[in-house]
């Protein structure tokens, strides 16, 4: 769908939105807050309300959840997702946000980076994805940025990354998933 428009929509089941040749799938309740499709590129904001905590002592919350994504022509640089996140690192420590962790997957058709983190003011966590996928000559670049608000602090050790990929999922048009790449090894 071309164009934009804002609108909340739930579903009880998993919704599946439209994403280049792929899909974004929602599962369970979400609210679509804005929906901005063209041929070339892609902005989606949406939340979801989350419990945080054991089960015989919950903490309410949410997820909200930002999704940007454009279709360009490939090249080496734009594919190293690993070494435009080291680009903006500085800038983000600037900003508050305190990068806790990282997981990086490759294969040679996709890349992916996720993120886990904290910042103040308001305290927030979140989770940060970078994906990259090319389907010469295009690379897909998809960037994911979910945060986490909630009413009492979660114990320590929350993975909210797992929280994340709950309730979200990325499915791309090529033979193979982020899942079920391979990881990549360490740095030099």
């Amino acid at each position: 769908m071309v164009g934009s428009y804002t609108h909340e929509a739930f579903a009880q089941e998993a919704i599946q939105l439209p994403l280049f040749d792929g899909a974004l799938v929602l599962t369970t309740q979400a609210g679509l807050r804005q929906d901005v499709r063209e041929p070339d590129g892609a902005l989606l904001d949406f939340w979801r309300p989350v419990t945080f905590g054991p089960s015989d002592r919950p903490i309410g919350g949410r997820m909200d959840c930002k999704l940007a994504g454009v279709r360009e022509d490939y090249t080496d640089a734009l594919f190293d997702i690993r070494q435009r996140y080291r680009d903006t690192r500085e800038e983000r420590e600037r900003s508050g946000l305190d990068d806790d962790s990282d997981d990086y997957t490759q294969s040679d058709a996709i890349r992916r980076l996720e993120i886990v983190g904290h910042a103040g003011e308001p305290h927030r966590h979140y989770v940060l994805t970078f994906l990259a996928y090319r389907a010469e000559p295009y690379l897909y670049d998809i960037r994911l940025n979910c945060e986490f608000r909630h009413l009492g602090e979660p114990r320590r050790g929350t993975d909210y990354a797992a929280i994340m990929r709950q309730y979200v999922d990325i499915a791309v048009p090529l033979s193979e998933t982020p899942a079920a790449t391979n990881p990549a090894t360490p740095d030099s």
